[in-house]
């Protein structure tokens, strides 16, 4: 298995002068990526077992700086069809959604509401640019606030999110509008994260709340419906249209 400084040593062997660093790293979405002007890789940590096949290739789109010729488009073709790296990428995916559930009060119907509502506006409101597999959960402990999302970015600024939260009392019956209303406030976040970099309620989200649907204000300032007790489950699943059945999975 080879180190950070192995694999860095493997490619300027074969003639990626140019990189000073390689940052192997777990995540549920990229492969590779060349950051600071193609003197840092940042791989997969699945491709420490990489064979010399996947190192020439690696070394081919370091030299260039990445995906710029047939050349380095054929060695991106072999680093990215290795299915090791894949079965990598669905066992961290796989954790992190098992993390997400076991802190998530929600019932496995309402789970897959969610999700179904959650890809519903992907694809009719956000173009399908969002990652699929963001874990929508539910929380019994939110008070004041009616959701969240949580952002992760490394030091090399790569950015992914983790999960979207949404207040337990957003499936009440009487929370219909607020329920959306919050889900898309939340994926808006999401969008201008992984687009911007921004997690606040500046300009760039309020570009996204406007496009998608949803007030575009930080504060939801109309009355919701909360439980008697905090304590007290919900379990309640609003009726989902029968064409978005299929994306309840």
């Amino acid at each position: 298995m080879l180190t950070a400084q192995d694999f860095l040593a493997e490619l300027q062997q074969r003639g990626a002068l140019r990189l000073s660093r390689v940052h192997l790293r777990e995540n549920r979405s990229v492969v590779w990526s060349l950051t600071q002007q193609a003197t840092v890789l940042n791989v997969h940590a699945a491709y420490r077992a990489a064979p010399p096949e996947l190192l020439d290739a690696f070394a081919i789109v370091a030299r260039e700086g990445g995906v710029s010729s047939a050349a380095t488009r054929r060695a991106a073709s072999v680093i990215s069809a290795w299915p090791d790296v894949w079965r990598a990428i669905e066992a961290t995916r796989a954790s992190r959604q098992l993390r997400s559930v076991t802190s998530c009060c929600a019932t496995s119907e309402q789970r897959r509401y969610l999700r179904a509502l959650y890809r519903y506006f992907n694809l009719t409101r956000f173009d399908g640019k969002l990652p699929d597999d963001i874990p929508v959960r539910l929380s019994g402990r939110m008070k004041s606030s009616l959701g969240h999302m949580v952002p992760i970015e490394d030091a090399n600024g790569i950015r992914e999110v983790e999960e979207i939260a949404l207040n337990l009392d957003l499936m009440l019956e009487r929370n219909g509008a607020e329920r959306i209303d919050t889900l898309l406030h939340e994926m808006a976040h999401v969008a201008d994260f992984l687009e911007s970099g921004h997690r606040g309620h500046g300009p760039s989200w309020r570009r996204w709340a406007c496009r998608v649907g949803c007030r575009p204000e930080r504060l939801y300032d109309r009355p919701v419906a909360h439980r008697r007790r905090r304590r007290d489950p919900v379990q309640r699943v609003p009726l989902l249209p029968d064409a978005l059945a299929c994306l309840a999975v």
